[in-house]
């Protein structure tokens, strides 16, 4: 770099080089500005999943979601008013075990195309299922109702159990469907009118105990949808309880039986011995209805529906 009286003079060359050199700091600042925007943006669509989990119902409007404490929990339960001129009351529906309010299938077309035929729906989280302990679980970790055990799939075989982690677990169950229906009389109530309790599967097994021991507020008409309890033989016998046809003749209240070929195997072959403990009664306390069709497509679900409509507004009289 020449300088003449004080005076420097930058090569041309140096001027490009310096030029260069201030470029390359900007870039650097903006490659980190960028990368920084980048990792917060990986971070949030990470974090996405796991938001989305932890809101199930996200896709529902807020005012269909309300919240009950279950166990010192809040769960959600799934309100729909009347879409019709007419009303007829409300219906409770309670999916299988191990689902959700909005539990995909029959459970959420009954809770989203009743209201349209006049009745609101009160749809409610179901207990968690019976787990099937791992044969390397500890019996004191299965015997821990509440968290989380490892289940079996339906095409492993059945391990031992012992009939108290049975028993405890079916408890664990009871009470849990048992605090949840002893909250909803605030719920029902805005809903004036017949009430209806839907209940689909092993939660159809559960939801009878609790009637037939009284532990729950009666509804005007019960419907039972492919009704079996899996495990209950495996309990010692002082503990079983009685089988849900036993359970049901005792019932003053209508039911409606609705049975379809897809169903679990005990509940297929539960259904003559429901029917035949239960055909003594008339008509409008018990009847068992099989369906055409399977409970695996939305006609199958139509014609539930319509056959829980039918039974309903026939035995309340609307």
């Amino acid at each position: 770099m020449p300088c003449i009286s004080g005076h420097c003079f930058y090569s041309p060359l140096y001027i490009k080089l310096t030029a260069l050199w201030f470029h390359s700091l900007e870039v650097i600042v903006q490659l980190r500005q960028f990368s920084q925007l980048l990792i917060v943006t990986i971070s949030i669509l990470l974090a996405a999943p796991s938001a989305k989990a932890q809101q199930p119902y996200g896709h529902l409007p807020a005012d269909e979601i309300k919240f009950i404490t279950i166990d010192g929990k809040q769960t959600e339960v799934l309100v729909r008013s009347w879409q019709s001129k007419k009303h007829f009351g409300s219906a409770m529906i309670i999916a299988a075990s191990d689902t959700d309010a909005d539990a995909a299938g029959l459970a959420s077309y009954l809770r989203t195309n009743i209201n349209a035929r006049g009745w609101a729906s009160i749809s409610l989280t179901p207990a968690k299922g019976l787990y099937r302990p791992n044969y390397a679980t500890k019996p004191e970790e299965v015997t821990k109702a509440g968290t989380e055990q490892l289940q079996l799939t339906s095409n492993k075989s059945t391990p031992k159990y012992e009939s108290s982690q049975l028993l405890e677990l079916r408890n664990f169950q009871q009470s849990n469907l048992n605090e949840a229906l002893n909250q909803l009389t605030s719920t029902t109530s805005l809903f004036p009118g017949g009430k209806i309790l839907i209940v689909i599967d092993d939660t159809a097994g559960m939801v009878t105990n609790l009637l037939y021991d009284k532990k729950i507020p009666t509804p005007d008409v019960l419907v039972i949808v492919n009704a079996y309890r899996e495990f209950e033989y495996l309990i010692d016998p002082q503990s079983q309880r009685k089988s849900i046809a036993e359970q049901l003749v005792t019932m003053s209240i209508p039911i409606l039986d609705i049975q379809s070929a897809d169903a679990h195997p005990n509940s297929i072959e539960q259904a003559p011995t429901r029917l035949n403990y239960n055909q003594v009664k008339p008509a409008k306390y018990y009847r068992q209805y099989q369906m055409s069709l399977d409970l695996s497509s939305p006609s199958g679900w139509e014609e539930a529906l319509d056959q829980i409509e039918g039974f309903s507004r026939t035995v309340i009289g609307r």
